[in-house]
């Protein structure tokens, strides 16, 4: 299995996420979190707790293997990883959405690339290039003053860039900013070594938000439910795939329509005599 990308393929690469960055018009930006909405723009989306071992997300791009014919694929993105691997996660199945067609699932290792097919390394050097583009990186780094790039720094620019940790380092070794030993020794940390170094420098740990959306399922069923297409059990049940209570969003269940009393019953009964 071939190790690296070579210099044709991480060209091509950067062109693209530099022609994607000036069609979103975030060529002066910062995306971060922003990728969920350009996400959403390009496929229908469910977030979705599936477990903080699970993969990180998965795309279909129809209902059957290899077929490219459906307008918008179908994402998950799990929600019980940090918030940064979201980011990753997204900007990740958005490449494979653009440039490749195909299904794929994202395992929770997915930051190792030692045993990565090719396309898989392809799809984390784009997340890389439009997630932390490189003027963009430089501008930071010159912001903020950073001279020496420790842990304390990587963890810093992680935040600003809301990537993780590991992802950063091998983005300032792909820009130049460090030597391949330097960046071997920062991927050496343990995940508990970055945790505990993340909260003692007050950093954003961006832990897992365990949200539950199923793209505009909610919004869908509360205009059904208002149009009087469904009944108040039916938005429940909808609600409830989304995480939702009818109560959560201002809706509360009316009640039928009364019978009349006996009074009322007798009143008219004498009004038609």
């Amino acid at each position: 299995m071939r190790k690296e990308l070579n210099e044709t393929e991480i060209k091509d690469i950067k062109d693209h996420a530099s022609e994607k960055l000036g069609k979103c018009r975030k060529t002066n930006d910062i995306i971060g979190s922003q990728i969920f909405s350009i996400l959403g723009l390009y496929a229908r989306v469910i977030y979705y707790p599936f477990g903080k071992d699970a993969p990180w997300g998965f795309t279909r791009i129809s209902g059957s293997k290899n077929d490219a014919s459906l307008e918008k694929p179908f994402v998950a993105i799990n929600t019980s990883i940090p918030v940064p691997c979201q980011v990753f996660a997204a900007a990740h199945e958005l490449y494979h959405i653009w440039y490749e067609h195909n299904p794929d699932v994202l395992p929770s290792d997915l930051l190792d690339e030692d045993d990565k097919e090719i396309n898989e390394k392809k799809a984390n050097r784009f997340a890389a290039e439009f997630l932390i583009d490189e003027m963009m990186l430089r501008q930071e780094i010159d912001t903020y003053g950073i001279k020496k790039f420790d842990i304390k720094s990587v963890l810093q620019l992680a935040d600003l860039f809301t990537v993780p940790y590991r992802a950063m380092a091998k983005r300032l070794f792909e820009t130049g900013f460090i030597k391949v030993e330097e960046k071997d020794i920062l991927l050496s940390e343990s995940d508990e070594s970055i945790a505990r170094l993340r909260k003692r420098y007050a950093f954003s740990a961006g832990e897992a938000d365990n949200r539950i959306a199923v793209d505009n399922l909610a919004d869908l069923s509360v205009k059904a439910y208002e149009k009087e297409l469904i009944t108040f059990e039916k938005l429940e049940y909808l609600l409830g795939m989304c995480g939702l209570k009818p109560e959560d969003i201002g809706i509360q269940k009316t009640s039928g329509a009364a019978f009349p009393s006996d009074e009322e019953l007798d009143e008219i009964m004498e009004g038609d005599e």
